[in-house]
């Protein structure tokens, strides 16, 4: 076939790529190559029942599965695979409202999008210039994160509810959307969609994993054009319930779906997928699936699964870099940052080299960053008032300064920043705007160098691996996921990541951190969450090919005040040992 290689399937794998179901859920195991599947789903569509590339639709839950996807289609079918839209749900909504934004009243070509950080510090302006309370500004919290989650308003009656309305207020006079709001704009755009758009299927990846909102937006989208639905996913790795994720919808809707299982785990040796599967049969809420091992132990190999008590930090160290020195690459995996933190602390002291992937996005959210990139999206929409709000201390606007800026501007109909940029020469805003993305950032730094060196570098970094572009950057920036900081290839000497943001990925040797109660499971005593728990550490222990380690801290310490805490062992290590 032109472009690539016919890639063998089994008999499973065949059977879903090759369904004529107007609405398919495949269950995907681990390691049961599901990113085949697609990809040979979308070739078959192609290839075989003729469908224009155009017609195609594809949604992925992170930008590095697309762009694995969209590198493995161009070998696979070659030019193609030009066509087809393939991306995460936000990339594509910021994609759409650029193309079609006016139908939901934004100058669609230079929206702004407000990360957490940013919207948080707008909201807290907008709830100070109402003089709100703080039971007040607690209830729009929760109505805002309701809405990025369903779709929902707040009722009028709600404690919220004016709080949540003037700050999308804010938001739309600044052509601006916070990142939540992305989707709802998503979804407000799919009847115009579908007149500019001739979408005939509709494929998702990670199924599992997507919330009400994302749930209603692929049901509206299917309704709207005419289009079939092919869903690929595994309930037993549904991971993101705190971020409204509903596992529960595919085990209720699944008389909606024609399902196919891929069972047969490609990865992992079968120690660790029969230890996978007993942990796994504890959880209620799923639909029945067995993996199968496919690869066999070698004569005289290690345990594939084994258990280390007692071991602290340093013992976790030791451990991955011995294993790391016999040219295993290695993974170390923890629930929470504070596990990771200390061994990324005493790897850099034994300098020790490795990856620790969350660091890029700590900085990402931190205030320097975002007040830096405000100068850069004012170069793009001079329209954004809250951008110069959180510049205005930097460049040295008094509030008397401010408030008459504000106040010409709204007699002038012109924003605060075009206002601010007629009447100074600071930081030659008018050539800056003008420039290119390392120019502007160069231009700022030298300015204000203090404000955050760490920006310019980063930059500095994307300019080197893509275009010099500020709408391009910041479109990028937007949906900016952890998943980002893997260059290359992630099973590369030692890696240290949360298990969430391990997700989609495998290592030959995978280093559980912290197997005890308490950690994980967070909340031990919280039975309504043990089933999410349960499917997290499902998760970590399936990224391992090769070898499982499990680690557990010490089950009794004493804190300075005499104090004894006990954190026994994991209830998921006795589990997946087959006792119940």
């Amino acid at each position: 076939m032109e472009g690539g290689i016919i890639m063998i399937l089994d008999l499973q794998q065949q059977e879903a790529v090759t369904t004529t179901s107007p609405r398919a859920l495949v269950l995907s195991g681990a390691g049961s190559g599901k990113t085949r599947v697609l990809i040979e789903r979308i070739a078959w569509l192609i290839e075989t029942q003729k469908i224009s590339s155009s017609e195609l639709l594809a949604f992925s839950f992170t930008r590095k599965a697309s762009g694995e996807i969209q590198d493995r289609l161009k070998e696979r079918i070659g030019r193609k695979a030009h066509g087809v839209q393939i991306g995460t749900m936000h990339g594509l909504a910021l994609e759409f409202i650029h193309r079609f934004g006016e139908a939901i009243g934004l100058r669609p070509a230079i929206v702004t999008v407000y990360g957490e950080w940013e919207a948080g510090y707008l909201l807290a302006d907008v709830a100070q210039e109402m003089s709100a309370k703080k039971t007040t500004i607690r209830a729009a919290k929760e109505a805002l994160e309701r809405y990025y989650q369903t779709g929902e308003e707040p009722s009028e009656d709600d404690m919220g509810h004016d709080l949540f309305k003037v700050f999308l207020a804010r938001c739309r006079e600044n052509n601006a959307v916070s990142y939540g709001s992305l989707l709802v704009g998503m979804r407000l755009l799919v009847p115009t969609l579908a007149k500019y758009l001739h979408i005939r299927h509709i494929l998702v990846d990670e199924i599992q994993d997507i919330d009400p909102l994302q749930w209603a937006i692929i049901n509206e989208m299917v309704s709207s054009f005419k289009a079939n639905l092919f869903v690929v996913g595994d309930i037993d790795q549904s991971i993101y319930e705190f971020r409204g994720a509903v596992p529960r919808y595919l085990v209720d809707h699944s008389g909606e779906f024609d399902i196919y299982r891929l069972e047969a785990n490609y990865r992992s040796m079968p120690e660790i997928v029969c230890a996978a599967n007993r942990l796994i049969e504890h959880n209620q809420d799923r639909i029945t699936k067995t993996m199968r091992a496919t690869r066999e132990a070698p004569d005289l190999s290690p345990e594939s699964v084994q258990v280390e008590n007692n071991t602290q930090s340093e013992g976790i160290v030791a451990m991955a870099n011995m294993r790391h020195c016999k040219e295993a690459s290695v993974a170390i995996l923890a629930r929470k940052h504070s596990i990771l933190s200390k061994i990324d602390r005493l790897m850099e002291e034994a300098g020790i080299p490795h990856t620790y992937i969350g660091k890029t996005t700590t900085l990402t959210n931190s205030e320097p960053f975002r007040r830096f990139h405000a100068f850069l999206k004012l170069a793009v929409n001079s329209f954004d008032n809250f951008s110069f709000l959180l510049i205005r201390d930097i460049i040295g606007l008094s509030r008397e300064e401010y408030g008459r800026i504000r106040l010409e501007a709204a007699d002038k109909g012109k924003s605060h920043f075009q206002v601010f940029e007629g009447n100074t020469d600071f930081l030659s805003f008018q050539s800056v705007s003008g420039s290119s993305l390392s120019q502007c950032a160069e231009h700022v730094n030298a300015n204000c160098p203090d404000l955050s060196p760490e920006s310019l570098a980063f930059i500095q970094k994307w300019v080197g691996e893509h275009s010099d572009d500020i709408a391009s950057y910041l479109d990028w920036l937007a949906t900016f996921d952890v998943q980002d900081e893997i260059k290359g290839d992630e099973s590369e000497g030692i890696t240290l990541a949360t298990i969430h943001a391990a997700k989609g990925l495998e290592w030959p040797v995978v280093i559980i951190a912290g197997c005890n109660e308490g950690i994980i499971p967070a909340r031990p005593n919280d039975l309504d969450e043990i089933e999410g728990e349960r499917r997290l550490m499902y998760v970590a222990m399936t990224r391992a090919m090769d070898q499982l380690m499990l680690t557990v801290r010490p089950t009794e310490s004493t804190d300075a005040a005499g104090r004894t805490h006990k954190s026994p062992e994991s209830r998921f290590l006795i589990e997946m040992k087959g006792d119940r």
